[in-house]
């Protein structure tokens, strides 16, 4: 549940999981039995259906979202519309950001290498899950 990159500040911290649910869902758990003071406001999720576990579990724990806690997405499936609050996520074309993955692997095998190329910016598409923090 990294933060997007640049966006680290003072007292952000980073927990490596598997990318699974269950992965999410201990990874919260473990952040929300942190002592108040330094308990997050926010919590970035590496995939949707991380968000969705770690919602269930802020709330099993009491936890509001987005009262407490905020929680956000990456990904923006369709999953992030149907959870109570909806999930705010970081949109992105995963299919295009295939494509190219897909185009600058060949290009490893077949060409010069992969070069260097832009890609398209995820934009924040805010839902009910995330505002500003109270403290």
């Amino acid at each position: 549940m990294p933060p997007p990159p640049g966006a680290r500040s003072a007292g952000a911290r980073q927990v490596a999981t598997d990318h699974s649910g269950e992965a999410g869902a201990r990874a919260t758990r473990s952040t929300l039995t942190a002592a108040p003071a330094d308990r997050p406001t926010a919590i970035v999720y590496d995939n949707d259906i991380m968000a969705v576990a770690g919602l269930a579990v802020a709330a099993e724990m009491g936890f509001g979202v987005p009262g407490d806690v905020s929680l956000l997405a990456w990904d923006d499936s369709p999953l992030c519309r149907l959870t109570h609050p909806t999930l705010s996520a970081m949109s992105h074309d995963v299919h295009g950001f295939g494509a190219e993955a897909a185009r600058t692997l060949f290009g490893v095998f077949t060409g010069p290498g992969p070069g260097s190329h832009p890609v398209p910016t995820p934009v924040l598409t805010p839902r009910g899950s995330t505002a500003p923090p109270r403290r």
